[in-house]
């Protein structure tokens, strides 16, 4: 099967009043190719008009080079007028008037209406001239036999639509999903499946599709960035709960899902410590103040020292320091540099316990 595709203009042509950096002739371009790739992939064999963006060549030139083909579709964005109009934006094929084109126009132009979510519904139209179709790139399909039409992507005299337009994530979704339109309408082979990548939100929650597989994350942890997430045997992502770990240990996840670590955390009414690891604490801590009784953060001063409720040495959880630290030890540090300060207030401590 082998269908011609024609990018509608050449150069720089029809900018858009809506947004300086549009032109029609570079967005078809665009689009064309895209559509070309998505085609191939059905085993679709595609001729395109011209080999390059600046080359000009006759109207009707480009739709006779649609010879042999089973269809001709020239890329076009409409327009109101020479301002800007956001009122308007339905696509639109305007198919050959022998009506040859006419159920795989429509078929076109509702796609792009489902997919761009324009606000007028999409149609098909037909225009006469003295010598048949009134556009050359019609009559030249018609004159080779081939069913043609031109498919106006809404209106590039619309902000809204040149914005969408712009984006090339929306442009590649576009083209295909119009190749997927033209595969199911001549009866080709199954249409590539959607290979989903990164955070979807389904199903009232978020889910991790991993690119290579297209499959979400189940069961298992998945550090994007600098965060570890949790998700369920359904995909989904867990939060504001505890997760118990493989070592036996329990990890809390935010309400954003987030492993807390670090960090203080609060759930159902209780304060919890969440170690650098992101594990719970569990023991008794001591805690130092500065000279006006605010508790210095654990990170600024590394006074902080994490005790077992057992009293057996361990680790300063901070600074690496081996072999110092049951409860009394820490304690007695942290009272001894504070009587080395000179306090412009009233000398006191303050002791937590958890």
């Amino acid at each position: 099967m082998k269908i011609c595709i024609d990018a509608g203009h050449y150069g720089k042509y029809n900018r858009s009043p809506a947004d300086g950096r549009y032109y029609e002739s570079d967005l078809t371009w665009k689009l064309h190719l895209l559509q070309k790739k998505y085609l191939e992939a059905y085993g679709v064999q595609v001729v395109t008009t011209r080999s390059d963006k600046n080359t000009d060549r006759g109207l009707y030139d480009r739709g006779a080079a649609s010879r042999g083909c089973v269809l001709f579709i020239s890329d076009h964005t409409n327009a109101v007028g020479t301002g800007v109009n956001n009122s308007v934006d339905y696509p639109a094929a305007y198919c050959a008037i022998n009506g040859s084109a006419d159920g795989i126009g429509m078929a076109l132009a509702q796609c792009v209406e489902r997919v761009m979510g324009t606000q007028q519904p999409a149609r098909i139209e037909h225009r006469r001239g003295q010598n048949g179709d009134y556009y050359g790139v019609l009559r030249g399909a018609t004159s080779v036999g081939t069913p043609g039409l031109i498919l106006e992507h809404s209106f590039h005299t619309n902000k809204q639509v040149v914005r969408w337009l712009m984006d090339d994530g929306n442009l590649d979704r576009l083209a295909r999903a119009e190749a997927e339109t033209i595969a199911l309408y001549y009866n080709l082979i199954d249409p590539i499946p959607e290979k989903k990548s990164g955070w979807r939100e389904e199903d009232g929650g978020w889910r991790f599709y991993l690119g290579n597989t297209g499959e979400p994350v189940r069961n298992d942890w998945y550090k994007d960035g600098e965060d570890w997430y949790w998700f369920d045997g359904a995909g989904m992502m867990v939060h504001d709960t505890w997760k118990a770990g493989n070592d036996g240990k329990w990890y809390f996840l935010n309400p954003d899902g987030t492993m807390a670590w670090n960090q203080w955390a609060v759930w159902k009414g209780n304060l919890y410590w969440l170690t650098k690891d992101g594990s719970m604490f569990e023991g008794e801590m001591c805690m130092s103040t500065d000279e006006n009784g605010a508790f210095i953060p654990w990170n600024v001063t590394r006074k902080m020292t994490e005790v077992p409720l057992k009293k057996e040495p361990v680790k300063r959880a901070m600074d690496g320091n081996a072999g110092e630290t049951v409860r009394r030890k820490a304690c007695k540090r942290i009272k001894k540099s504070r009587k080395t300060r000179k306090f412009k207030k009233k000398k006191y401590k303050k002791t937590l316990r958890f």
